[in-house]
C-alpha cells in the first residue's frame, strides 16, 4: 500500500507543479525584473520532494515537468526547463549531502534558484551559440538570490502543514 500512496503523492506533486507553472506565467513581469524571470513556485514542490522523498523522485518530477513544458511551450522551453531543473536538483542534493541534511530551506532555495538560472544560460548558450548571454548572468544571480529567498520562505511556511497531513502514507 505504501508504494501506491507514493505514486499517488508524486502524481499530485506533478499536477501541483504544472498548475503553479501555469499560474506563474500569468503573473505579469515586474518592471525591475529581467525579461522571462519567474518566481519558481514549482521549485517549492521539487525541494519538498528532495527533502522528504529522495533524489530519484526529485529528478523524476523535474523531468516530467520538462516534458509538460515541452508539450505546452515547445522544444526550447522544454530543454531550458530540463537543463535548469536538473542542475537545480543536483545542487539541492549536493547541498543536502554536504550539510548532512542540515541546510535551511532558504539556503537550499537560493542555491537551487541560482543553479536553475545558470543551467538555463548554459543551455541557451550551447544551443544558440550565444555566449554573449554571459552579461545577463549577474542580473540572474541577483534575482536568483532574491527569488530564492521568497520560495525558501514559502517552503518553510508550508512544510509543517504538509508534514502534519501524513499524505505520503
Amino acid at each position: 500500500m505504501r508504494k501506491t500512496w507514493r505514486v499517488a503523492a508524486l502524481g499530485v506533486m506533478l499536477a501541483l507543479m504544472m498548475v503553479l507553472s501555469m499560474l506563474e506565467r500569468m503573473i505579469p513581469p515586474l518592471p525591475f525584473m529581467p525579461p522571462s524571470a519567474r518566481l519558481g513556485l514549482a521549485n517549492v514542490v521539487v525541494m519538498y520532494a528532495a527533502l522528504f522523498l529522495g533524489w530519484k523522485e526529485a529528478f523524476g518530477l523535474n523531468a516530467m515537468k520538462a516534458v509538460f513544458v515541452f508539450l505546452t511551450r515547445g522544444y526550447i522551453a522544454g530543454l531550458l526547463s530540463l537543463s535548469g531543473g536538473m542542475l537545480s536538483v543536483s545542487v539541492i542534493m549536493f547541498v543536502l549531502w554536504v550539510s548532512k541534511d542540515k541546510a535551511s530551506c532558504i539556503l537550499l532555495s537560493i542555491c537551487s534558484s541560482i543553479a536553475h538560472n545558470l543551467g538555463q544560460i548554459l543551455a541557451v548558450s550551447a544551443i544558440m551559440g550565444m555566449w554573449q548571454l554571459a552579461y545577463y548572468l549577474p542580473f540572474l544571480l541577483i534575482f536568483g538570490v532574491g527569488l530564492g529567498i521568497i520560495t525558501g520562505v514559502i517552503l518553510k511556511v508550508i512544510m509543517p502543514a504538509v508534514s502534519r497531513g501524513r499524505w505520503l502514507g
